[in-house]
């Protein structure tokens, strides 16, 4: 008998699939236990459904019961029966919440992954599950031995009748293959299940049924609308009332929203201040995220509309996108409040980047200025004695009050700029367009030019130069060198697109000369790459394909260009690995790097070409030493995986919007530009990260601004590592950290992500 040379069946490393699967969705006992009792809230919000009943009434209960590596979770939902076992748990891909039912009952889960993924952490798991219908319930259970006994084939699990879950309801049982932190385990479960209505108990102790209200501690609060307010933005309006707190924070009430003039379910509260968004759907909490933001929104959200991706510790592209709109819209509310209010734009000294990139300067009247002799104004009373006549509106200096008196005593308005760099550019953009003021001291230019260069004068602006060209693509300029007309390092002078870009520079001023005692070292390249970004980077966006008019990134154009670096993520089940990379990091991968200026250093020996030396391997995390504030860059820095680097790292530096978001098990480096672009790195650890803020109080979650500027070295990228986080990244003598990496780009203003590609990062 011939074989059939035709065709022939696809196989399947089972195993191998469900290592892949389980290791990426339940990487921990803490992730298990998360989506099991997920599981248990929707199959108890379908049976209240049924039953139209309150989910919180006392009828319904989710257990959780941990004994050594053992972990019970028991519900009296709807249960399942045998043949909904078979083709819902224990099948890969497959999901019972899709249903016209399960969607109006409000289940948090969509996503098919089954119960093959707690594998990822258990040695064997068993399924006990009855329906109100079924005479007996039926026992399923599977263990690692079983899986691997079968090989590359799919394992049987083994079918008994059992009536331990009647009269109905669903028990899982997972068997850890290590004993769980109970007290990590109990304090984790209560961050995501305290707003949930049923009553869900851990060992006997109920963490949930917690009031989720629009606001907290609401007698502190003083209400700045007079009702309910509707805030649109395009086919999307919020309802709610907008409050301040002593301290002249805003906050907002948010009681309802309406898209495209259908109503949905919202409810929460907003901060407008740094720190992460909780998110939640029906109590659940799915994760805490940070939305692109000018001024800061943190707080909590809960709206059937949100979708967790199938790892469900973060939101799909479209939620993503739909919360980043809602903050959006919530942010000029908050925003057009601060300026309605002199002491409310003091505490939101954020509004400022907003209202310059926003067109708001009309709205700037209530912000008081400091006068040369001591006093100061709001802008609109200024704008009313120019627009009175006899007085002349001029920009001051700090540095030079002497005449700055003069000219204030012979009855003009002298103006100190503040010394924040958005709100001195929105001050002097208000009194220009509305008071016809100029500069004190004219126009920038030279009054003393610099004939000879040293040799670090020349390495510096070569430097300079290539890094205009690499991070803006801008490729024609002139440097014009000498004292400028004011105590200023730099400064662009702006022509017609078809000339090239005069670029005034002060090699001797302070701020460029601090730099030659640092010799020709790594630190000082990456500093240099630091005073383009920070000093010419606003004035460089206009011209560079990268950018929009807006100054935020062109994300599309971008992908196409570096499309063998880029990809295109899809929010599909089947793209489940997200190119994570592993690693342990040990005391031996951290590098230290000295940035204190030497006695009598001679940068003039050192040749022009010469570059750093480079450590024997790629360090996974540097120390700079700079315990004498020579550059302010002191500390720890981790370096973010070289593919990211490769594909997108000159791109971050130009993102003014940068902060660190830790909850659970992760610790999240957000990069954005505050517009529509915002850079993730993410990084999971083995350990729930409780870290000490400044006030000394101990938080599982948080977010906090960098304190020190990216730096580039050694053929890498680095991010600095906030003190509170240290023993979470920095290894001691004795021990390793084990870091799970995952970086990617999210655009809110296409709905689109990318990470990208692999090429061996170490």
């Amino acid at each position: 008998m011939s074989e059939d040379q035709t065709s022939f069946e696809a196989g399947i490393d089972f195993e191998s699939v469900l290592r892949i699967i389980s290791k990426q969705i339940y990487e921990t006992p803490l992730a298990f236990l998360r989506e099991n009792v997920q599981n248990a809230v929707d199959a108890v919000l379908i049976q209240a459904h049924r039953e139209q009943a309150d989910p919180a009434d006392s009828r319904y209960r989710i257990d959780v019961t941990i004994n050594g590596h053992k972990v019970c979770i028991r519900d009296n939902g709807i249960g399942m029966t045998k043949a909904e076992l078979q083709s819902l748990f224990w099948t890969i891909g497959a999901s019972g919440k899709r249903t016209l039912e399960a969607v109006t009952a409000g289940c948090v889960g969509t996503f098919g992954i089954g119960g093959f993924a707690n594998f990822g952490i258990c040695s064997k798991l068993e399924v006990i599950s009855k329906t109100k219908a079924d005479t007996h319930g039926t026992l399923t259970h599977l263990s690692q031995d079983d899986i691997q006994s079968a090989g590359a084939r799919i394992p049987t699990v083994t079918v008994e009748i059992s009536d331990d879950s009647a009269p109905r309801g669903t028990i899982v049982v997972g068997h850890l293959r290590n004993d769980p932190n109970l007290e990590e385990m109990r304090r984790y479960l209560r961050d995501f299940v305290r707003f949930v209505p049923i009553a869900v108990f851990f060992n006997e102790e109920k963490l949930s049924q917690s009031k989720f209200t629009d606001l907290d501690d609401k007698e502190n609060l003083k209400e700045v609308s007079v009702s309910t307010q509707q805030w649109s933005n395009g086919d999307l309006s919020v309802f709610g009332r907008l409050y301040e707190d002593r301290g002249h924070t805003l906050v907002a009430a948010v009681e309802g929203l309406k898209v495209g003039g259908q109503e949905f379910v919202l409810s929460g509260q907003i901060r407008f201040e740094a720190g992460p968004l909780d998110v939640f759907k029906r109590g659940f909490k799915l994760c805490a995220t940070q939305v692109p933001s000018i001024i800061g929104v943190t707080g909590r959200l809960d709206s059937d509309r949100f979708v967790p991706t199938a790892g469900r510790d973060s939101l799909d592209n479209t939620t993503t996108a739909f919360l980043g709109k809602i903050a959006q819209t919530l942010e000029l509310v908050a925003v057009l409040a601060a300026l309605d209010s002199s002491e409310r734009i003091a505490q939101h000294t954020r509004i400022f980047r907003y209202v310059i990139k926003h067109g708001l300067i009309d709205k700037l009247g209530k912000v008081r200025v400091a006068l040369a002799d001591g006093s100061d104004s709001t802008l609109a009373n200024i704008k009313r004695r120019s627009e009175a006549g006899g007085a002349s509106v001029f920009f001051g200096s700090a540095q030079k009050q002497a005449l700055n008196q003069i000219m204030q005593t012979r009855g003009h308005i002298v103006v100190i700029p503040s010394g924040d760099s958005n709100r001195r550019s929105a001050e002097q953009q208000y009194l220009q367009q509305y008071c016809s003021a100029k500069q004190l001291d004219g126009m920038i230019d030279i009054i003393e030019p610099y004939a000879e260069l040293t040799r670090f004068h020349k390495l510096f602006l070569s430097e300079l130069e290539s890094n205009i060209s690499k991070s803006y693509e801008v490729h024609s300029v002139n440097f014009l060198l000498g004292k400028l007309t004011e105590d200023i390092p730099i400064f662009v002078r702006e022509h017609g697109k078809e000339k090239a870009l005069d670029i005034l520079v002060d090699v001797k001023h302070p701020e460029i000369a601090k730099l030659e005692s640092l010799g020709f070292t790594s630190i000082f390249y990456s500093l240099v790459s630091t005073f383009c970004h920070e000093y010419l980077g606003p004035s460089l966006k206009k011209w560079s394909p990268r950018f929009f008019g807006n100054g935020a990134l062109n994300l599309e154009l971008l992908s196409k260009r570096r499309s063998e670096l880029w990809i295109l993520v899809k929010d599909d089940i089947g793209v489940v690995h997200k190119g994570g990379q592993k690693q342990v990091v040990t005391r031996s991968d951290i590098h230290v790097v000295d940035v204190r200026p030497a006695p009598d250093h001679d940068t003039s020996a050192q040749p022009v070409s010469a570059h750093p030396s480079q450590p024997k391997a790629k360090p996974r995390i540097l120390k700079l030493v700079d315990d004498v504030g020579a550059t302010s860059i002191g500390g720890y820095y981790i370096r973010m995986p070289d593919s990211a680097f490769n594909a997108y790292g000159d791109l971050l530096p130009d993102c003014e919007s940068r902060g660190v978001v830790w909850a659970g098990n992760k610790i999240e480096y957000v990069v954005s530009d505050a517009i529509s672009a915002a850079f993730k790195y993410e990084i999971r650890l083995d350990q729930v990260v409780v870290a000490t803020t400044n006030g000394g109080e101990a938080r599982a979650e948080g977010a906090i601004p960098f304190d020190r500027p990216l730096q580039q070295m050694f053929e890498g990228l680095y991010f600095p590592i906030p003190s509170p986080l240290e023993p979470f990244l920095v290894p001691d003598t004795n021990s390793e950290i084990r870091l799970e990496l995952f970086t990617d780009w999210f655009d809110t203003r296409t709905a689109k992500r990318w990470t990208s590609k692999e090429d061996g990062d170490n």
